[in-house]
């Protein structure tokens, strides 16, 4: 089983003419490449019809039991007025944890306005994703890294020992540093979308510096590195960026206990996946 725990629903790299049509293709290319589920991230944006957000998301992966979804607070729009909008859906088991967006909006992890929604998925025991890396969808944001630094998740982890915080994106191109800053921190995992994606590799020295830190974060915590793509991005070549994440797990020279715990086991135990 393989489990992919970042994929969207956007228009924009020509997956299908509209939402809809991205989701039959999303479902197309998961059965192609051997993607059983998968984990659909809304975007941030609330105003893009390009881009799915949390209600259309919901509405849309109703069409399917091969998808779930994360929320996706607004924190610059709305603060934490949102709390209890997402205890009903954690609790109504819409939704498997939050995503947050620091970088590609301007806050940072530790900011008092996220505070409340660790203080939620800590209780119910669900997920925080957090957004690292050089990549920001805002024009106005010229430098992402300087709000996901993960010394800023190593603080909210430590803040809230209980708390699941997943890091993706492993804080590219700053790869090793990511590693070095938290790998002492028992509550914090790593989500591998985007590490296979082209630009990706050049910026952060190469596939083979890629395949040392995962090899030795999974030596590390073979139970806290989860499988995930950042579909529809990192295609190239002509093929798709699930078949490059896959062979990136794959040339790792994993037993196939740990292969399986990669691929689906610790996305099932982290996310709280019934099915």
């Amino acid at each position: 089983m393989i489990i992919d725990a970042h994929v969207h629903l956007s228009t924009y790299t020509g997956k299908g003419n509209f939402l809809e049509g991205c989701l039959d293709v999303l479902l197309g290319e998961m059965k192609q490449n051997g993607i059983d589920y998968a984990i659909v991230i809304p975007d941030n944006i609330e105003d893009d019809p390009k881009i799915a957000h949390l209600e259309n998301t919901l509405e849309l992966i109703k069409k399917t039991n091969k998808l779930f979804a994360l929320g996706s607070p607004q924190i610059i729009q709305r603060g934490s007025s949102e709390v209890d909008k997402y205890r009903r859906l954690l609790k109504g088991g819409a939704i498997k944890g939050l995503k947050l967006f620091s970088g590609h909006d301007p806050y940072y992890p530790n900011d008092d306005r996220c505070l409340s929604y660790y203080e939620l998925l800590q209780e119910l025991d669900y997920p925080v994703v957090i957004h690292t890396g050089d990549h920001s969808s805002n024009p106005n944001i010229t430098d992402p890294l300087k709000y996901n630094d993960p010394k800023y998740i190593v603080e909210i982890a430590k803040k809230y020992p209980k708390l699941k915080v997943i890091i993706t994106h492993y804080y590219w191109p700053k790869i090793e540093y990511c590693y070095e800053v938290t790998k002492d921190v028992p509550n914090i995992y790593f989500e591998i979308a985007g590490l296979a994606d082209d630009e990706v590799i050049k910026a952060s020295g190469g596939i083979e510096k890629i395949k040392e830190v995962l090899k030795k974060t999974i030596k590390d915590r073979y139970n806290k590195v989860i499988f995930g793509t950042d579909w529809p991005l990192c295609d190239f070549d002509g093929k798709s960026g699930f078949a490059y994440h896959i062979e990136l797990v794959k040339s790792l020279g994993l037993s196939p206990d740990i292969e399986k715990m990669i691929f689906s086991q610790n996305a099932i135990s982290v996310y709280n996946i019934k099915r």
